[in-house]
């Protein structure tokens, strides 16, 4: 009887061990080292959305890395992916149930593995035309050297309008044109920017998107960075810098310095690989319309284009949206005439250039505007400067932050003082300012904490499993020595 006992502990035992040695696969459902599935996406769970449409992106791998087919359903109903590629599938929810929506996204190997994950979007319908919350928008040339076509700011989401929609209006307002294809609705596709005086009304077979009220100059220069003309002398068919000056000056898109350049954006740092006109804002979104010599691979963007490796590139691209908020941010805070607060924002608007900035100075120089807005010199310093009038600063400046009421739009002018020496430079402008016009990284944080507890919760299950296994040991030999102790204690008594 105690040699059945024993040889039951010896297999519990080996079988505590077996299961001590699984892969971490046999106990997560979305992630694993080598074998699991691992599935991201755009999308927060509990989001609340005021727009009926809601464009998102799906990451889904097998163990080794590879792009799998996901689905996703709404409210039960299948919904049909707007594109896929080798690095993402994106999907358009549309919604009619008002409150609670049920996302379900899924993912399964050819090997049979599945996973999944819910998320809730509860949906409060808006009138068309109504202000339903504000997004960060900046136009930039950094790969041409010019800074900011438009200077990062927060402007207005209108209920019903496509994010194409809001960069016409963007555009107009701050006296540039956009020469597209497609419509804002469907299928938009930015050519090119231009003058705002331009008169032609298409070029080079797209269409002119109308005419500003206060029409502008781009007013740019093009200066490579020295740092990026290698790359595109050694993958480039097609590079002149001197291109924009001798054969397109004002306008600025497809084609021009390179065969690689053209508009693209990204939304919460992600490059979306489906049309601006397939994407409908949320508040807090932060966007930027970037301009790219080389296909994506000088800004950060080239898996938009289906490459399928994020991380392919020139350089590292650091995450820039904590930056562009706050810039947008020190734009209208009436600070700019704090000596403390001006450094730090020109400091911010130089690193924002930086084509290759590292994510360690892209960060420092957003905390250090952070900080400079929240501990200003309280002695009410350059107040006065602040009030002067608005013509005068609008004259000097020549920037304004854009305001909507209703249908109609109207431009209030900030006053803002500044150096040139040090900053980068501004098209139209030699003095750059806060207030030009022109999210959040929630997303990107609920996948990386979703990932981390993935791999937590079978870390802790492994361990528990070990230290059954120590104990278990501890009891066996435990009660091995006291059968032991007892033979020998019955065997002396057998002597006496």
């Amino acid at each position: 009887m105690k040699r059945k006992s024993n040889r039951a502990l010896i297999c519990f035992l080996a079988l505590l061990l077996a299961a001590a040695m699984l892969p971490l696969s046999v106990f997560s459902g979305s992630f694993t080292a080598s074998t699991g599935i691992s599935l991201k996406t755009t999308l927060v769970d509990n989001m609340t959305v005021k727009n009926d449409r809601l464009t998102f992106d799906v990451w889904a791998r097998d163990g080794d890395g590879k792009k799998i087919a996901s689905n996703v359903t709404l409210n039960g109903e299948q919904v049909n992916y707007t594109w896929d590629d080798g690095d993402k599938t994106s999907y358009t929810l549309v919604f009619s149930q008002v409150g609670e929506n049920t996302v379900v996204i899924s993912a399964a190997s050819d090997g049979g593995e599945k996973t999944q994950a819910t998320y809730h979007i509860f949906y409060q319908p808006a009138a068309v035309g109504e202000v339903i919350g504000r997004a960060v928008w900046s136009v930039e040339v950094f790969t041409i050297g010019c800074g900011y076509l438009v200077l990062p700011v927060e402007f207005p989401i209108i209920a019903g309008e496509s994010a194409a929609d809001g960069l016409v209006r963007l555009l107009h307002l701050n006296g540039f044109v956009g020469y597209y294809s497609g419509t804002t609705d469907s299928g938009f596709y930015l050519g090119y920017i231009a003058d705002g005086d331009s008169a032609r009304s298409a070029y080079n077979g797209y269409k002119k998107s109308g005419s500003p009220q206060n029409p502008k100059k781009l007013g740019i220069c093009p200066s490579i960075p020295e740092y990026l003309q290698p790359y595109l002398e050694s993958y480039m068919g097609f590079y002149d810098p001197e291109d924009y000056i001798n054969n397109c000056e004002g306008y600025l898109g497809e084609f021009v310095i390179s065969n690689g350049s053209g508009w693209m954006y990204s939304v919460n740092n992600n490059f979306p690989n489906v049309s601006f006109s397939d994407v409908y804002l949320s508040d807090g979104d932060i966007v930027r319309v970037q301009f790219t010599l080389g296909y994506g691979d000088d800004i950060g963007g080239a898996a938009a284009l289906g490459g399928g490796n994020p991380q392919s590139g020139y350089y590292p691209v650091a995450d820039k949206d904590a930056l562009t908020s706050i810039i947008a941010k020190a734009g209208v805070s009436n600070l700019l005439t704090h000596i403390e607060v001006q450094n730090a924002y020109f400091a911010a608007l130089t690193v924002a250039a930086k084509l290759d900035a590292s994510q360690s100075a892209v960060d420092e120089a957003a905390n250090a505007l952070e900080d400079a807005l929240e501990n200003h010199d309280a002695d009410g310093s350059g107040d006065e400067n602040e009030n002067t009038d608005n013509s005068e600063s609008e004259s000097n400046t020549g920037v304004t932050t854009p305001s909507v009421d209703s249908d109609t739009q109207t431009s209030t002018t900030l006053s803002s003082k500044a150096t040139d020496e040090g900053t980068p430079k501004l098209p139209g402008d030699t003095k750059p300012s806060a207030s030009q016009t022109a999210g959040t990284q929630n997303e990107e944080k609920s996948r990386q904490g979703g990932e981390n507890l993935n791999i937590i919760i079978p870390a802790i299950i492994v361990t528990s499993l070990i230290v059954v296994l120590a104990i278990a040991l501890l009891i066996f030999f435990g009660r091995k020595k006291a059968s032991s102790k007892n033979s020998n204690d019955k065997g002396q008594s057998n002597r006496d």
